[in-house]
């Protein structure tokens, strides 16, 4: 029996910081205060969906949503590889 893969809703900062919103689809209100909060602190990023388990060896996939926060002009690929690497130093 193959275990179920988890999923979790992140903001995803472009310097590859990011926090998790939950397990259940954000509402727009909590999306929209998520994006808020960044562009407030001059930053930004996306509303990303999460799938795997983040504190496992195996890999996990992240798929961009939205662009929150302050304009912005970044690279998905750039932000996702600084995660992986924020990742890798959290779980080892």
């Amino acid at each position: 029996m193959r275990a179920e893969t988890e999923t979790r809703w992140i903001v995803l900062g472009t310097d590859g910081r990011h926090v998790s919103l939950g397990r259940s689809e954000p509402s727009e209100a909590e999306v929209m205060a998520a994006s808020d909060a960044l562009a407030a602190q001059g930053l930004s990023g996306w509303l990303a969906r999460m799938q795997g388990d983040y504190y496992s060896r195996a890999r996990v996939k992240l798929e961009p949503l939205q662009r929150i926060g302050a304009a912005h002009d970044a690279e998905w690929q750039a932000a996702l590889t600084a995660f992986h690497a924020a990742r890798h130093r959290a779980t080892h």
